[in-house]
């Protein structure tokens, strides 16, 4: 891909992502490929650095020529499940977390990095979440150039809630591997970053109360695309009363479907019984799968390959998510849809108040079945003051801000 040699209008930034952000399966990767090519429409030159699971098959084609897409430069790397990879890791754990010590490269890898980046002579480096910090740092002193760090969480607080919340010993003993070392990693980071851009408002008021006083808010972005999408005019009725749409294994999220499944919806269904549910996303957990299989009218929609047909065919659509932090990316989507929106608390936090208002809130389940029916009886959101609101809301989330992260970041240089 030639390069704009535009001094102006292009900026050079080595990117690493810490985990594969195409195909944007759920909210974290919908988050960074939008980032991405946000980034790469304001005038950005991309050097990608990002991980993958690595399962014996390599990384599909179809998957590098995405990323080579919004890159000029892209490393794909693998984690593997192979002994010696793990007694790596094991090793590691004695200084950084599980998620860092699995994205330190060996020898080769790294030496091929710094052969591209150094040809590629980097302005500035991108470390989205904490997780790319051995490497992202790294590279930031070797160029002697700027760190800006995407936070996408109070990591260790996200962390530790997720082994609270986790269901199961295995799922339990993967999320605490992370935990050592992990509040001191993500801490250097906000004291090495130039400027940290945080998804969240609140936590980036948490961060202000630590001392940190270089954050920005840069909330999740939403691809044109996808919003012009989400947007057209229906032409049919919606199948489904109510949707959900989320990733269905991490534990928060398991946590609070199984609420929307064993306490609300029975509440629902006893004065509208023919009210119909759909639940969607990668990956359910064996405790969802086994829990829409024993609700009636309940329908699950597993790994949909794309999300604007579940958002589109629900009159309501819920966000009954309880633990975390960051902003959840589905209840910025679900801003586009035409549905009636109704959230947890958690659902909305992190984001501002005007924005938070487009959706019903509520945190039991009577009030929360209550709040479904309520949004059930208004109808469709197609004029008034409602419809106005949900337009203001949508406008923060626009490619426009990729424009100004960049001259906040040229700013720096």
């Amino acid at each position: 891909m030639p390069r704009n040699s535009n001094a102006v209008t292009v900026m050079r930034i080595a990117y690493f992502s810490c985990q594969m952000p195409y195909p944007a399966t759920h909210g974290g990767l919908v988050d960074d490929w939008a980032r991405l090519n946000a980034l790469k429409a304001a005038g950005a030159d991309l050097a990608l650095v990002t991980w993958y699971a690595e399962q014996g098959r390599g990384l599909p084609q179809a998957h590098v020529d995405a990323l080579r897409g919004v890159a000029s430069v892209v490393h794909a790397l693998p984690i593997t499940g192979s002994w010696p990879d793990r007694f790596k890791r094991l090793a590691r754990l004695a200084r950084w977390p599980s998620h860092v010590a699995s994205r330190i490269p060996n020898g080769a890898e790294l030496a091929e990095i710094w052969r591209s980046l150094d040809a590629f002579k980097p302005q500035a480096v991108w470390q989205d979440a904490v997780y790319p910090a051995w490497l992202a740092q790294a590279a930031a002193a070797r160029y002697g150039v700027p760190l800006f760090y995407r936070s996408h969480n109070i990591e260790h607080r996200y962390m530790r809630g997720q082994v609270s919340r986790a269901t199961s010993w295995r799922d339990r003993i993967a999320w605490s591997l992370n935990l050592p070392h992990l509040k001191r990693v993500e801490f250097d980071t906000w004291r090495k970053a130039r400027v940290a851009f945080d998804i969240s408002m609140d936590d980036l008021n948490w961060w202000r109360e630590q001392g940190f006083t270089q954050g920005a808010w840069l909330p999740p972005l939403v691809q044109p695309e996808k919003a012009n999408t989400l947007l057209a005019p229906l032409d049919h009725e919606p199948e489904f009363d109510v949707a959900y749409l989320g990733n269905l294994r991490t534990p928060n999220n398991v946590e609070g479907v199984l609420w929307l499944l064993k306490e609300v919806w029975p509440r629902l269904r006893q004065q509208h019984p023919a009210l119909r549910l759909q639940v969607a996303g990668s990956a359910p957990s064996p405790a969802i799968v086994q829990a829409v299989a024993e609700s009636r009218n309940v329908v699950l929609l597993e790994n949909p390959p794309d999300v604007a047909p579940v958002l589109r065919n629900a009159r309501v659509l819920v966000n009954p998510i309880f633990g975390g932090s960051g902003v959840n990316v589905k209840s910025v989507e679900m801003l586009y849809a035409p549905g009636r929106l109704v959230s947890a608390p958690q659902g909305v936090a992190g984001l501002p108040a005007h924005v938070a208002a487009c959706f019903a809130i509520a945190s039991e389940p009577e009030a929360f079945a209550q709040a479904i029916e309520r949004a059930l009886q208004a109808g469709p959101l197609t004029d008034g003051e409602d419809l106005l609101a949900r337009q203001r809301a949508r406008a923060e989330f626009g490619y426009a801000r990729a424009g100004e992260v960049l001259r906040v970041m040229r700013s720096h240089l």
